[in-house]
């Protein structure tokens, strides 16, 4: 895996920040609203990268336990930073959130599309 997945996962991130930060143009509430919705998605989706190159050279059974294990833990991470961002912050919202599941999946299908390229390439 070389890293690829963890790497290119921060430059996603990167760009969708930068994306974000155009926001604080129309202004500066949403701006970090939507700025925090990306940031939060980037903690849960980075941190699969570094999982995966982490632990890419385990045997598979435990290989797979880790890696489900982590989804639990940064899920309840990712929710609980949802949480106390919503509850302790006059945030907007609605930009938060709208930006915090755009950014989400659209990492998380890059993410997935990355580990796809990365196991046709090892099982060839």
């Amino acid at each position: 895996m070389n890293d690829h997945i963890f790497k290119n996962s921060l430059k996603i991130s990167a760009l969708l920040l930068m994306i974000s930060a155009t926001f604080f143009l129309a202004d500066a509430a949403k701006g970090v609203a939507v700025t925090a919705g990306v940031m939060l998605s980037s903690v849960f989706v980075v941190s699969s990268g570094w999982i995966l190159e982490k632990f890419e050279n385990t045997e598979g059974s435990l290989f797979i336990k880790v890696y489900v294990f982590s989804i639990a833990i940064r899920f309840l991470i990712v929710l609980t930073l949802f949480i106390i961002l919503l509850a302790t912050t006059k945030i907007d919202e609605i930009y938060f959130t709208v930006s915090f599941i755009i950014s989400y999946l659209c990492q998380s299908v890059t993410e997935m599309i990355l580990i796809n390229k990365f196991l046709q390439k090892s099982g060839s």
